[in-house]
């Protein structure tokens, strides 16, 4: 959303607190004010009037003071929070400590492996609140808070991120089922995978107990049973109104800045339409293409605030089939006239639509010209707001969608700030799941097939496709991460990451890569609903670069929805089937050789006692180091 520019000394502790508190993942309870949700399209042809919002036009009423412009006092829930931590805890005793709080958490099933230690210390490490679990919670602990880890239990030294520990296996109903595993937990990571190592026989392979089909495929059968009753579904966008236009008062705020500037003909006005509804304003105008092109509306300067938290601006529009602009000026550009953020958006002629308008939409522009060198937009710097209709879209390239003459565009509730919906569940799966479902019993395609598809050891990739099938139909919001063959290795890092779908790709990712993935996806909306394949890129400009936050976003717009995937040329998931015969003792010889062979064509070092398996899409055993540690069912 849009943050006015506030006046030195007029931000106070309260507001810095409030929006503090929205900033935190899953953020739902603290919302300043909530607005009503943006219907769904009307089909009719005819403009339909508002239905009443009583709470919106209260809201705008309270919110509004009107200087020269529109100031905004952000209170609501942050005043109850500021209350709250003002409260006189002298009568307590010295030896009570009031209870961290543990909200909008994100648990981790897993997270004494390898895989689930990182991910963890990179949650904790960007201020979120984590529940660590595993079938021991003192063991997790004590791998959690050791040498090199960098964390503490309960609230950490530096920074604002908060840890928990709780004792939670897969394999009992009872054990998932406890409420005190879910207190104010939001989102659920799970990385738990079998156990394996050296057996008393001396056989490398799962313990008895702790292989993949009793943690991953009826673990996740266990979770989902459970899920309903101690996890409520977060599945729907939030909103908070920015910018309320209904009244004379809060349209005032708004000013032409039509091609006249410049010495145009062009001419356009912001008005509210009572016609329509209490709550909707009309702007509309004439474009005249000679002399300039464009018309323009803008906001006076509003009060900053930090927006961040949210991750966009929305509106609900009546067009006329016409591309229009929104723009945002920031904070750092209010000296700047040439400077602002600009993205398009298109309207249906005769129909009401939501518009969503995510910060990563918004381009720098300098001068007309989108800037190259802009940095991204800043959300809690955010000052006024624009609307363009014009001939061009950027750098004089011709708007696909305008006409000369009069135009009109109707808003319906004003400007909301929307928070969209992020994975609840995010599962940790493997490369070549797909693979390996589609071959099936055919034991002459396993031969031609890639080297873990003819291994599958202990039926790996059938109970790792069988957890993530639990959580595509879950009813929850999720993603699912199938990482190529994890090593421990960061050798040559930092590296680029190729992003497919469709189960077309194999190779490696270090257990540092996939944590990242795993935290970048977990973030982001634009995960949710999707399943995907993670390798480090192996083209030579992917290496020695590491991935930025549009890198991460770019590779995950480009994903595919998975109700969507035979639109875009991928096939249905296949279905289930159960795990073949395993390859007998001459086989699995040849097999792990052929994996050593591969291993050493990367250039990897390959001894006698690790040249076998490996996790995920090439499987390696653990090491000796890591067969000590105490982490159950957690181990990856």
């Amino acid at each position: 959303a849009v943050q006015p520019q506030q006046p030195a000394g007029m931000q106070s502790s309260l507001l810095r607190q409030n929006l503090g508190a929205i900033g935190r993942p899953g953020f739902h309870s603290h919302t300043l004010f909530t607005a009503p949700p943006l219907r769904s399209a009307s089909r009719s042809t005819t403009k339909p009037k508002a239905l009443p919002e009583p709470a919106l036009l209260a809201i705008g009423a309270a919110a509004i003071a009107g200087i020269s412009g529109i100031v905004w006092s952000m209170r609501g829930a942050g005043e109850e929070q500021e209350q709250e931590e003002q409260q006189d805890y002298s009568s307590v005793s010295p030896s009570a400590s009031r209870p961290l709080p543990r909200e909008n958490a994100t648990l981790v099933l897993g997270a004494s492996g390898r895989v689930g230690r990182r991910v963890v210390q990179r949650l904790i490490k960007g201020g979120h609140t984590v529940v660590a679990a595993s079938t021991s919670a003192e063991a997790t602990e004590k791998l959690l808070t050791g040498d090199g880890m960098g964390l503490q239990a309960g609230r950490q030294t530096e920074g604002d991120g908060i840890l928990f520990f709780e004792t939670a296996d897969m394999r009992s109903v009872d054990s998932l089922s406890k409420p005190q595993l879910w207190k104010g937990v939001t989102q659920v990571i799970n990385v738990v995978g079998g156990k394996a190592g050296m057996k008393p026989d001396g056989q490398f392979g799962y313990f008895d107990g702790l292989g993949p089909d009793a943690v991953e495929a009826a673990g996740m059968a266990n979770l989902m049973s459970v899920l309903p009753q101690v996890f409520p579904k977060r599945d729907s966008t939030e909103f908070k109104t920015v910018l309320p236009m209904g009244s004379a008062e809060e349209v005032a705020v708004w000013e032409r800045m039509d091609d006249v500037i410049m010495g145009g003909n062009s001419s356009s006005a912001m008005a509210p339409a009572p016609d329509q509804g209490p709550y909707i304003s009309r702007w509309q105008g004439t474009l005249v293409l000679e002399g300039g092109g464009f018309c323009g509306q803008r906001t006076k300067p509003l009060v900053q605030g930090d927006w961040s938290a949210y991750d966009g601006v929305a509106m609900r529009v009546f067009g006329d089939g016409q591309i229009y602009k929104f723009n945002i000026k920031t904070v750092d550009q209010l000296d700047s006239p040439e400077s602002t953020y600009q993205t398009t958006f298109d309207t249906t002629e005769g129909q009401w639509e939501d518009v969503f308008l995510p910060w990563h939409n918004f381009v720098p522009v300098k001068r007309a010209q989108s800037d190259p060198e802009g940095l991204p937009i800043d959300p809690s710097k955010l000052a006024k707001f624009g609307l363009v209709h014009s001939r061009f879209e950027f750098n004089k390239m011709p708007n696909p969608k305008y006409r000369e003459g009069a135009f009109e565009l109707l808003i319906n509730g004003g400007i909301r700030a929307f928070k969209a919906v992020r994975p609840q569940i995010i599962q940790l799966s493997s490369a070549c799941v797909e693979v390996n479902a589609i071959v099936g019993d055919d034991a002459e395609k396993r031969k031609l097939s890639v080297p873990i598809v003819q291994l599958n050891p202990g039926g790996l990739l059938n109970h790792k496709y069988s957890a993530e099938c639990a959580a595509r139909t879950s009813g929850y919001p999720y993603v699912v991460i199938r990482s190529a063959g994890m090593i421990d290795s960061t050798e040559g890092s930092p590296f680029l990451f190729d992003m497919q779908q469709g189960d077309r790709i194999t190779g490696v990712m270090s257990r540092d890569d996939t944590a990242d993935v795993i935290v970048a996806a977990a973030l982001t909306p634009e995960t949710v609903g999707k399943t995907f394949e993670v390798r480090r890129s192996e083209y030579i400009d992917g290496k020695g670069k590491a991935m930025t936050p549009a890198n991460y976003n770019h590779a995950f717009l480009s994903l595919a929805l998975d109700r969507h995937r035979w639109r875009v040329g991928l096939r249905p998931f296949p279905r289930y089937v159960d795990p073949p015969k395993p390859v007998d003792a001459q086989e699995k010889e040849k097999i792990v050789e052929n994996i050593a062979d591969i291993r050493r064509q990367r250039g990897e070092v390959v001894t006698k006692d690790d040249s076998g398996e490996r996790e995920g899409a090439t499987f390696i055993p653990p090491t000796a180091e890591a067969d000590k540690e105490v982490v159950g069912a957690g181990a990856r």
